[in-house]
C-alpha cells in the first residue's frame, strides 16, 4: 500500500515538472517559435516535437523566428522587373538614347557633361571615332575607347555600344581580309559565306567592346545602283536578300553580337537620300508586302534583335508623318501585324529627312509615343541636349507615362542581359541596400 502511494506521489511530481517546463516554454519563447513553424508548414506536413531536452531560459531567450525569404526572380524578365523598380525616371530615360560623341580616346565635352547629367545609357561609334590607320586597323584603340565609355556611363547597367559594319564601303576598321559588300554577298548567293563573314565581324566587334552591329541592310530595289545605298543593297531579288540577310543575322549571333536590320519599311523605293531630304515612297501596303517587307519578315523569323526605322514618308501608310514618327507604321504594322517584339531603333536624328520636318526634341517624344524604343543621335551636342530635355519635360507633364517608358526600358534591358556581361543579380542586391529610388 505504501508502495502504491509512493508511486502516485512520484507520478504527480513528474506531471508537475512537465507543467512547469511548459510554462517556461511559453514564457521564454519556445511556444511562439513552434507556432511560427506550424504557420510555415505546408498543409499536409507533419510537425514533430524535437528529441532534445527542454532548452534553458538563457538559450531560448535568443531564439527568434526566421522570416521566410522572398522568392528570388527566376527568369530574365523577372530580374529586369526587379531592377527597374530601383530606377529613377531619369535613369530610365537615359536608357532610351544612344548618342555619338567626338574623340578617339575619350568622350569629349560637351557630350560628356550631357551624358553625366542625363544618365545616358548607350553610345554609337562612327568613322571619326576609329583610328583605322593604326597598325591593327583601329581595334586596339577602339577597345580602350569602349572601356572609357563604360566608365563614363557610370552606373551598373552596361551600355549598348553600336556601330555599322556592313562590309564593302561601310566597315569603319581596316580588316584583313576586307569584308565584302552586301552587293557582293548577294551575287555570291552563298548564305554560308555570309554567315561566316559576319560571325567573324561579330566576334571581332565584341572583343573590342561593341555589342550591336547596325546591319544587315535589308532595303531592296529593282535598280539598286540608282539609289543612294548602291552596293549596300544585297540584291534586287527579295528572296536572295531575305536569305543573305538571315545568314548575316545568324553570323552576328554566332559571334555574340546583336543585330539591327534597316531601314524599315524599305528605303529602296526612292532614289533620294534621307540624309539630305525627306524621301517619299508612293507604294501601297500590298506592294510593300509583296516586295519591300519580305526581307524584314525573314529577319523577324531569324530573331533579329532590332529594326531601324527610316526617315521616309509612305503616304499610303501614313499621310502625315514619316516612318520614325508613325504609329501606323511602327506599332500597327511592325509590332501588331508582323509580330516584331525586339527593339525599334531610329535612324540618326541628325539627318535632314527628319530635321526638315520636325524639331528634334518634339520628334524624340513623338518617336517614343508612336512605338519606338531607342533614339540614335550622332555627335551634335545641341540636338542631344534638345532630345534629353524634351524627354524629361514629357515625362514630367505626363505625355510620356511611366508605363510607356517602362515598356521600352524593359525591352532594352532584356537585350542587354542577353549579352551575358551584366551581373544583374549583384546589381539588384546592391540597389536593395541603397535608399529607395524616386
Amino acid at each position: 500500500m505504501f508502495g502504491n502511494a509512493f508511486k502516485k506521489i512520484w507520478v504527480a511530481l513528474i506531471v508537475l515538472a512537465l507543467a512547469l517546463g511548459l510554462g517556461a516554454g511559453v514564457l521564454f519563447g519556445v511556444i511562439p517559435a513552434l507556432h511560427y513553424d506550424v504557420w510555415r508548414a505546408e498543409p499536409d506536413e507533419q510537425i514533430t516535437a524535437p528529441n532534445a531536452e527542454t532548452p534553458t531560459p538563457e538559450a531560448t531567450a535568443t531564439v527568434e523566428p526566421t522570416p521566410t525569404p522572398l522568392l528570388a526572380p527566376a527568369t530574365a524578365e523577372e530580374w529586369v522587373d526587379a531592377y527597374m523598380k530601383t530606377m529613377t525616371t531619369q535613369e530610365k530615360l537615359g536608357q532610351l538614347v544612344m548618342f555619338g560623341f567626338s574623340g578617339t580616346t575619350d568622350v569629349q565635352n560637351p557630350f560628356r557633361e550631357i551624358w553625366g547629367n542625363y544618365s545616358v545609357g548607350n553610345a554609337i561609334l562612327y568613322g571619326p571615332n576609329i583610328k583605322s590607320g593604326n597598325n591593327d586597323g583601329g581595334f586596339g584603340q577602339t577597345k580602350a575607347l569602349t572601356a572609357r565609355i563604360a566608365q563614363i556611363v557610370n552606373n551598373d547597367i552596361p551600355p549598348l555600344v553600336g556601330i555599322d559594319v556592313e562590309g564593302g564601303s561601310v566597315v569603319r576598321f581596316r580588316w584583313n581580309p576586307q569584308p565584302v559588300s552586301a552587293r557582293s554577298l548577294g551575287r555570291r548567293r552563298d548564305a554560308d559565306f555570309a554567315m561566316q563573314q559576319f560571325q567573324t565581324i561579330g566576334s571581332k566587334l565584341v572583343s573590342v567592346g561593341i555589342n550591336i552591329d547596325l546591319a544587315p541592310v535589308l532595303d531592296i530595289s529593282e535598280n539598286p545602283m540608282d539609289t543612294f545605298l548602291e552596293t549596300r543593297i544585297i540584291s534586287e531579288d527579295a528572296s536572295i536578300t531575305s536569305a543573305i540577310g538571315s545568314a548575316i543575322i545568324d553570323g552576328l549571333h554566332a559571334g555574340g553580337c546583336l543585330s539591327c536590320a534597316k531601314h524599315f519599311p524599305g528605303h529602296g523605293g526612292t532614289t533620294e537620300d534621307s540624309h539630305a531630304v525627306t524621301p517619299i515612297v508612293d507604294k501601297t501596303l500590298e506592294a510593300l508586302q509583296s516586295y519591300d517587307l519580305l526581307p524584314f519578315v525573314s529577319a523577324i523569323e531569324s530573331n533579329v534583335d532590332a529594326i531601324m526605322i527610316g526617315h521616309v514618308l509612305y503616304p499610303a501608310l501614313d499621310s502625315t508623318d514619316i516612318a520614325t514618327m508613325s504609329k501606323p507604321i511602327m506599332t500597327d504594322l511592325l509590332r501588331t501585324q508582323m509580330g516584331f517584339d525586339g527593339l525599334i531603333v531610329s535612324d540618326d536624328f541628325r539627318m535632314e529627312g527628319l530635321t526638315t520636318r520636325y524639331e528634334v526634341g518634339d520628334a524624340a517624344v513623338r518617336f517614343l509615343l508612336a512605338g519606338g524604343d531607342l533614339i540614335i543621335c550622332g555627335a551634335v551636342s545641341e540636338k542631344q541636349q534638345a532630345i534629353v530635355d524634351a524627354l524629361n519635360n514629357a515625362a514630367a507633364d505626363g505625355r510620356l507615362t511611366q508605363a510607356r517608358i517602362d515598356e521600352s526600358v524593359k525591352r532594352i534591358l532584356i537585350k542587354k542581359l542577353s549579352l551575358g556581361t551584366w551581373d544583374i543579380e549583384a546589381a539588384v542586391a546592391a540597389r536593395a541596400t541603397a535608399a529607395p529610388q524616386g
